[in-house]
């Protein structure tokens, strides 16, 4: 039986999937980025975005490693929005489900979510990199 979901993947774009997963970037909030910013700013952002990686990504394992839970929440939030802002819809989904599990239960159990990010991470670098031409 499948499950269907309504998932906000970035500003104004919300998609319905039926038990699927969420593609690793969503084109269309990268054309809807680009129109708002100009595609010079858009591709910065991305840019930014690939670079500022390594740094969110050990926040992220820091704060879940040391049960901190105020820099946990601001690691996912930060890494949800800003995944979200360049169509990494993928990892926005997975950070957002991580801190939505963060809320409910706590740092140990919201570390469930942590390999399934660290394994998305690079896959989304990989292609907002190829995609920008950077």
């Amino acid at each position: 039986m499948s499950t269907k979901e309504t998932v906000v993947t970035a500003p104004g774009i919300v998609s319905e999937r039926a038990g699927g997963v969420q593609p690793l970037i969503n084109p269309a909030a990268l054309q809807i980025l680009a129109e708002d910013v100009g595609p010079e700013t858009a591709a910065s952002f991305s840019r930014a975005f690939v670079r500022l990686w390594p740094r969110r990504r050990d926040s992220l394992i820091a704060a879940l490693g040391q049960d901190d839970y105020a820099a946990a929440h601001d690691a996912a939030l930060s890494l949800r929005t800003s995944s979200a802002m360049v169509g990494a819809s993928r990892l926005a989904g997975l950070a957002g489900q991580l801190e939505r599990c963060l809320r409910a239960e706590g740092t140990a159990a919201a570390t469930r979510f942590l390999p399934s990010i660290l394994e998305c991470g690079p896959h989304t670098l990989s292609r907002l990199s190829n995609d920008s031409g950077s």
